[in-house]
């Protein structure tokens, strides 16, 4: 017990100061291994929940009420009236073109009435980044697995259509 500890002799009570020194360096010795211990077990507990929150909600993603909708009318079969396909060819575009297009519009819930029957009609304005490049906006009706085009209402005076 004296061997390591020898340095700190300096005089008559060199005893006393090693008997005091003696366990508490045990004391962390013994209790400095168990915090190693106890935090391995630590970060293996955390480093598991971990991967089982990535295995349960890895490939989820944050989508808002607005955006399934969009999804929703996109993936659907796109039926247009005939006044929307007057309005279209005045604007010089297609159905599909029409359809890849949704993804920059958003749904005005003020203006639309989802809970009409047999049909929830939606009023459809592009998004504000991207309102500059889309001059017109949409009623669309949502009906079981077919979204319908009823109208498109043209918002600049620069495009002339005589559709009724």
């Amino acid at each position: 017990m004296m061997g390591y500890l020898s340095f700190l002799k300096i005089g008559p009570s060199a005893g006393f100061l090693e008997h005091k020194i003696v366990p508490l360096l045990n004391f962390w010795q013994f209790y400095g291994m168990d915090f190693l211990r106890r935090l391995k077990f630590y970060g293996f507990g955390f480093g598991l929940g971990l991967m089982i929150v990535y295995a349960m909600f890895g490939t989820r993603s944050c989508t808002t009420a607005n955006e399934m909708k969009i999804q929703e009318l996109t993936y659907q079969q796109l039926k247009l009236s005939d006044k929307a396909l007057c309005k279209l060819k005045a604007l010089r575009k297609n159905g599909p073109l029409l359809k890849l297009e949704l993804k920059q519009f958003m749904v005005d819930y003020d203006k639309s009435e989802v809970h009409q029957e047999p049909c929830g009609m939606y009023y459809l304005v592009p998004k504000d980044e991207f309102a500059a490049h889309y001059n017109y906006r949409l009623v669309m009706y949502d009906c079981d697995t077919i979204s319908r085009v009823d109208d498109i209402m043209i918002t600049t005076d620069t495009i002339h259509c005589d559709c009724q």
